[in-house]
């Protein structure tokens, strides 16, 4: 009887596991500003934080940035936090979030802050991104992430990766 229940344990932390093979996944970066939360409320108090949106995974779509703004608003637990992708309208533009879609493996997250953003036109099968979130001197913190097989910015995958990304960016209070 045990060996049933072991070998049933085994099947489903298989299938579970297999089921993530696809993503979304993140990683945060290794250093992290002891500022970030506190600066993300400063940057965000009077109105919405700079989102700095580099590659085009999906091709063509007009409102694509757009779109990725709102799928990262409100994405925090305990603070709303609102996006925009027009630097215009954001309320303190010298703090953003760079995001870049598909940039080679080896991004350095200090070089989306200086403005040194090298991303790959489409994605293919997978989906990558690096984020770093920047002041005017530099990196506060970074993540990067992935997934796999997905149709388009709508997708509820895609926007659970834009989710992961944000939270894991800003961490928590």
């Amino acid at each position: 009887m045990f060996k049933r229940l072991v070998s049933f344990g085994a099947a489903a932390i298989a299938a579970l596991t297999s089921a993530c093979e696809d993503g979304p996944a993140t990683i945060p970066g290794g250093w992290r500003s002891a500022a970030v939360w506190s600066t993300m409320v400063h940057a965000s108090a009077q109105g919405p934080l700079w989102l700095d949106v580099h590659g085009q995974p999906f091709g063509g779509d007009g409102d694509f940035k757009d779109k990725v703004a709102a799928a990262m608003t409100n994405q925090l637990v305990g603070r709303q936090l609102a996006f925009t992708a027009r630097r215009d309208q954001a309320d303190k533009p010298e703090f953003r979030v760079v995001l870049a879609f598909n940039a080679p493996a080896n991004a350095d997250p200090r070089d989306l802050c200086a403005g040194q953003i090298a991303t790959a036109a489409q994605a293919g099968d997978k989906v990558t991104a690096v984020a770093a979130f920047c002041d005017k001197s530099g990196l506060l913190s970074s993540v990067q992430g992935w997934v796999a097989k997905v149709e388009g910015v709508d997708d509820p995958r895609f926007r659970r990766l834009l989710g992961q990304l944000t939270r894991d960016l800003f961490g928590s209070p």
